[in-house]
């Protein structure tokens, strides 16, 4: 049986060493520990729950690293461990300390180095940002349900301790051909897993349909892979026939999703990297056909924005804002009012990609 350490006797607020003391004094001998290496970025998971190492696991399918013994240090340190219920002793946040987001069931608060992820009753993770150390707790009721443990419990912290290590994670689907990148930002239900789906069976290859990574390299900013699982609604299988050919759904019953590998569909599509040459922000229309219209760079940096997770972090708001309108101005921009017919659609993106930089609607000032 877990047993608990008594946090009012660890100091408020706790340090890094606090966190760390967990995996020794609290929990059982036999953890599980998961190696991850995102684009030169090793994660060290830590857990004593088989659902959530294999929630995480499947999230960072793409990156796993044969080094469970923890050899070698990671760059991140993420220890999630199980409770019948949290309560003051397991989960709470300091007095005053100041809220940074509010999704409705999370919460995100910071102070000084720490972040605070609060997600009701359910689970809490707290991070030293300076440390990249992240350690949390959830409900044993809630481990079943491998989306949440991945994009709601684990990815959010996560992904604030990526960018302290330069590497920014960006809602877009990023898709490549011939040598040029473009990246597709938007929120879900914006269409970009049924765009990324027709671009690829057309030729394209994958970055990610839903989240790829962005960081400086010789004074351009590159795009990295991040192949999660697509997921799709019903609406996209009855509009991709191919499909039907995939073997291995998993069902998603909270989003009424459903999620599969691309691979399995068409192998060998996933791309590792490439310089963005141009910025298209999708939305769904009810016309038939799609329409571009050119976006100013100020008004395509004030999309991507929106769209650049964890933007108005203290300790990285500066960098991210330097790195987006670098990303802006290096590409050309434009919003995609997609229609029904596909055929037109993926026409219209190959146009795109044969334009001269000089002809791009991103090359304007205003």
């Amino acid at each position: 049986m877990t047993s608990i350490i008594d946090f009012n006797q660890m100091g408020d607020p706790l340090s890094a060493g606090d966190l760390a003391r967990l995996k020794m004094q609290s929990f059982p001998d036999e953890l599980i520990v998961g190696s991850f290496d995102v684009h030169g970025i090793k994660t060290r998971l830590v857990t004593d729950s088989p659902a959530i190492a294999g929630a995480v696991g499947q999230m960072l399918s793409a990156f796993k690293l044969d080094d469970n013994n923890g050899s070698s240090a990671p760059d991140i340190e993420v220890l999630l461990f199980t409770v019948d219920a949290l309560d003051e002793k397991t989960a709470f946040v300091p007095a005053d300390t100041p809220m940074l987001y509010d999704w409705d069931a999370i919460k995100i608060y910071y102070s000084e180095n720490r972040r605070y992820l609060q997600m009701g009753s359910q689970a809490w993770v707290c991070a030293d940002i300076k440390e990249r150390l992240a350690a949390g707790f959830v409900q044993r009721g809630i481990v079943e349900s491998g989306w949440l443990i991945a994009h709601q419990v684990f990815f959010p912290l996560w992904g604030q301790l990526l960018k302290e290590c330069g590497i920014y994670p960006f809602h877009a689907a990023g898709l490549v051909k011939n040598g040029k990148a473009l990246l597709f930002p938007g929120r879900s239900g914006s269409g970009k897993s049924t765009l990324t789906l027709r671009l690829v069976k057309s030729g394209y290859r994958l970055l990610g349909d839903d989240m790829v990574f962005l960081r400086q390299v010789n004074g351009k900013v590159e795009a990295l892979s991040f192949p999660e699982d697509i997921n799709v609604t019903g609406k996209t299988l009855d509009l991709f026939p191919d499909l039907a050919k995939v073997k291995n759904f998993t069902e998603n019953k909270l989003r009424q999703k459903s999620s599969f590998s691309i691979e399995e569909l068409y192998p060998s599509c996933v791309t590792d990297s490439e310089v963005p040459s141009l910025l298209v922000f999708p939305e769904i229309t009810g016309s038939r056909n799609t329409v571009l219209l050119p976006m100013s760079r100020t008004e395509a940096l004030a999309f991507c924005m929106r769209f650049g997770l964890f933007f108005i972090d203290p300790s990285t708001t500066g960098k991210n804002f330097e790195l987006l309108s670098q990303l802006v101005r290096q590409a050309g921009c434009h919003r995609m009012r997609s229609g029904t017919d596909q055929e037109p659609l993926e026409r219209a993106v190959d146009g795109l990609l044969k334009q001269e930089p000089n002809q791009s609607a991103g090359e304007r000032e205003e």
